[in-house]
């Protein structure tokens, strides 16, 4: 039985920022306390925030502690409040709220009646029947009113409807003061707004507010939690209706036990409809930010190759160049190569794409000179720190970027930083900044996802130059959609595909093992010790231990966790990236006195550690997939922010984090294939087994033999590398190819083949433009000069395009 302690804070004893936790001194009020307690008391509890010198109540047991003796366990605390008139009038005029004196306070209570506080807390409006009151007065007295309670208020109704108190804090974060009204008003918001919420969960709350299992914005949640999910775990664009509903109806079911009819559904699909939660484009469901990322993307791209404001120069100008170029940095490109410069500096928009090997690096490296040279820049001021270059070179990783930097001696950056988005920033409402510069090249682009690349395009001014860079058979963006691939597939955009292999001696076999994988199939000798790549049988049970035994073998030859990356494809499980990196920590970098550690939840970080950066942080210059040693752990006392903190260098940034925010980090001597892309490294160690069935497929063990350059260790059994090498992932479902072709009539077509053709003539490897498309665009999409897709232009474009005369009912026949 819940037990009741009346009590004001005295002291805290012990407190964990990440989880609320605390260990309190009060002083309890005896006069209204029946337990048998000392009058100073220690209470233990997830507290958010408590003020001094202020009454509680305090719900919970009476527990003995083995060592500290009686403690009060709480589970649920308030603020006392007074309750009758007198009292309420009393503490409405004291010096807590200013602008309010007795008389007033008093016209409050008889106004709003002894549930006064409740009313001002639950409804902005409350203070307005009181008659004499100023709007300054009255914000002023909610506010404070939240000040003292409202944020205990909040925590304390969000503990009783289920949520931890880290969930707890997300939400509170996200809507402030306005959390329960906006909770209350529609849960199932949570579920896009808040990470960590699902359906389910939202539906537990939505029960308990007493919304039914038949409502119409219920079923409109679930059907659009749906497409979400597609898009998120499938990373398609779109889901079919049917699927949707399909989908809808089983969230809906096994949350609660309620049969959900065909018309049910119907119902929840046009108010999804009609709230805009989701569009219909033919008979599919379509996330809004999606949409308007994927046709806004190809219609910046129509406008951007329509408008021919690229400067464009004779061809015995650029052969010419391109001998110069050739001279200055003392590489001959083969006749393959040259011609893939031609159409990059001749176009306003290009792609380059090829495997490991073929060139791409010397080929950005000339591209930067030629433009350079036919632009007349002066070379020798490139190099210098000072000058304001006019080439822009961006990646989607830090990493990516830092490598693009390295090799082309430029300034390199993300493309978060270099259009603007910050921390602050979200998909639905981010503005990107635009681009100034002659020439913009993007590598790793294969990584980029369907918002990104919106935002990208937005930010180009119709001058600027682009070359787009990439391998088009590595692994997908984490988000939705398969840009890279989709421009490439479209024929719209100038294409050269690099197939000749430069890079690497011919004894060297890692990057034609990765050829032969993206060909899908292993060699002959896959299993046989070259000088580059060796094979180690073993089981799941095994990987561990061996990729141990590798490690301590490599270090003795001389390399470090900066030079070498073992990289899997799951988390957990034997094997798996969790266990190797507890065991890569205290083989690289163990405990010892010297070194300072800092707990997080179950994760210890120890100075020198190798770090891994899990969000974006544009301001800091950090982005997820950035990797950091460790070399600074501050207690409370040495810190400037007065809590505990850990200082991470990423190649020279040097960035600090409190210990609340460590869930930003992760070790990083392991990591997955996914957020290695962008990255090389010296030695790297691959271990593949069966228990991975589901991340076996021939796109992500081609990405991870990619990163090697210098050495690659294999481990595990041959069976799991020949299954992975045959499975190809499932294709995902966009729409860009559709929208990109849609956007081309005949004529302007025509336009862009006859450009590309001449160098088309001389080089069969290039993929530019061959694909003819029959589809039409339909009829009730306006075409515009430099259309911009945005949130007020968007409904210039019907989403309900060929579905004349349907009803959300007709797609439930087959359902």
């Amino acid at each position: 039985m819940e037990e009741l302690i009346i009590g004001s804070l005295e002291s805290i004893i012990f407190e964990n920022d990440q989880n609320f936790y605390k260990v309190l001194r009060i002083r309890v009020d005896l006069d209204q306390t029946n337990l048998l307690v000392e009058e100073e008391l220690v209470i233990t509890g997830q507290f958010t925030t408590i003020h001094y010198n202020t009454p509680y109540q305090f719900f919970g047991q009476l527990v003995n502690h083995p060592r500290f003796g009686q403690q009060f366990s709480v589970t649920r605390y308030q603020q006392l409040m007074p309750t009758s008139r007198k009292g309420l009038i009393n503490y409405l005029s004291s010096n807590r709220f200013k602008g309010v004196g007795p008389k007033t306070a008093e016209k409050i209570v008889d106004n709003l009646g002894e549930k006064a506080i409740d009313q001002i807390l639950d409804d902005p409006k409350a203070l307005d029947k009181v008659s004499g009151l100023t709007g300054k007065v009255a914000d002023q007295l909610r506010a404070s009113l939240l000040k003292f309670q409202g944020t205990e208020r909040i925590f304390m109704q969000l503990t009783e409807w289920g949520f931890g108190a880290n969930l707890a804090d997300k939400i509170y974060k996200r809507y402030q003061s306005h959390t329960l009204e906006k909770v209350k008003e529609n849960p199932y918001q949570l579920v896009t707004e808040i990470e960590g919420i699902g359906f389910t969960k939202a539906d537990q709350l939505a029960e308990l507010i007493g919304i039914e299992p038949d409502a119409a914005e219920r079923i409109a949640s679930a059907i659009t939690m749906a497409v979400a999910q597609v898009s998120t775990e499938q990373g398609d664009t779109y889901v079919s209706t049917p699927d949707s509903l399909r989908a809808a109806r089983d969230l809906l079911e096994k949350s609660r036990r309620f049969l959900i009819e065909d018309d049910l559904l119907a119902k929840g699909l046009d108010l999804a409809l009609t709230q805009e939660q989701l569009l219909m484009v033919g008979e599919d469901l379509i996330i809004p930010s999606i949409f308007y990322a994927e046709y806004g993307s190809s219609k910046k791209i129509h406008d951007y190759l329509m408008a021919e404001q690229v400067e464009r120069f004779e061809e015995e100008e650029i052969d010419q160049a391109i001998k110069d170029v050739m001279a200055l940095i003392k590489i001959d490109y083969d006749q393959e190569q040259q011609q893939a410069l031609k159409l990059a500096i001749q176009s306003p928009l290009s792609i380059i794409t090829g495997g490991p090997g073929t060139g791409k690096t010397t080929l950005v490296q000339g591209l930067i000179y030629l433009h350079a040279i036919i632009h007349g820049y002066d070379l020798a001021d490139l190099n210098e720190d000072n000058f304001e270059s006019p080439i822009r070179l961006a990646a989607p990783t830090g990493r990516a970027a830092k490598r693009m930097q390295d090799t082309s001696h430029l300034p390199a950056s993300t493309i978060h930083r270099l259009i603007g988005y910050n921390r602050e920033s979200t998909i639905k409402d981010f503005d990107p900044i635009m681009i100034d510069g002659s020439l913009l090249i993007v590598d790793e682009m294969s990584m980029v996802d369907v918002w990104l690349m919106n935002w990208l395009m937005q930010a180009i001014p119709y001058e600027m130059q682009v070359v787009l860079v990439g391998d088009k058979d590595q692994l997908p963006s984490v988000g939705p959609g398969k840009v890279f691939s989709d421009l490439i597939e479209s024929g719209v955009i100038p294409t050269v595909s690099l197939s000749k292999i430069y890079r690497q001696s011919e004894d060297s076999s890692i990057v034609h093992l990765a050829h032969q994988i993206r060909q899908g199939y292993l060699p002959e000798d896959f299993l046989m010790k070259h000088s580059d790549r060796s094979f180690i049988p073993c089981s799941a049970q095994q990987v561990s231990d061996v990729v141990g035994q590798i490690v301590e073998a490599a270090v003795k030859k001389g390399f470090n966790s900066q030079t070498l990356q073992v990289l899997a494809p799951m988390y957990k499980g034997p094997g798996g990236i969790n266990q190797i990196n507890d065991l890569m920590q205290e083989m690289l970098n163990p405990a010892s006195s010297k070194k300072r550690e800092i707990k997080h939840f179950d994760q210890v970080y120890r100075l020198g550690d190798k770090v891994l950066q899990l969000v974006n942080n544009t301001e800091d210059g950090v982005y997820n997939g950035d990797i950091g040693k460790i070399t600074a752990i501050l207690t409370a006392k040495e810190s400037s922010s007065n809590v505990e903190e850990v200082i991470v260098d990423f190649d020279g940034n040097e960035i600090h984090y409190r210990k609340n925010e460590l869930d930003q980090l992760t070790l990083a001597y392991c990591c997955s294939i996914h957020k290695a892309q962008g990255s090389e490294y010296d030695l790297v160690i691959l271990p593949l087994v069966d228990r991975y069935s589901r991340m076996l497929r021939r796109d992500i063990i081609y990405t991870a033999v990619t990163r090697a350059v210098k050495s690659l260790v294999m481990v595990g059994n041959p069976q799991s590398f020949n299954k992975a090498v045959s499975q190809v992932q499932i294709e995902r479902k966009t729409k860009l190819v559709e929208y990109l072709q849609l956007n081309l009539t005949d004529q302007e077509k025509s336009q862009e083949q006859s450009k590309s053709k001449k160098y088309e003539d001389n080089k069969q490897s290039t993929n530019v433009l061959k694909k003819e498309t029959t589809t039409q665009a339909p009829t009730k999409i306006k075409q515009a000069e430099r259309f911009i897709l945005n949130d007020q232009t968007i409904w210039q474009v019907d989403p309900m395009i060929g579905m004349e005369g349907l009803k959300p009912e007709d797609f439930m026949q087959n359902n």
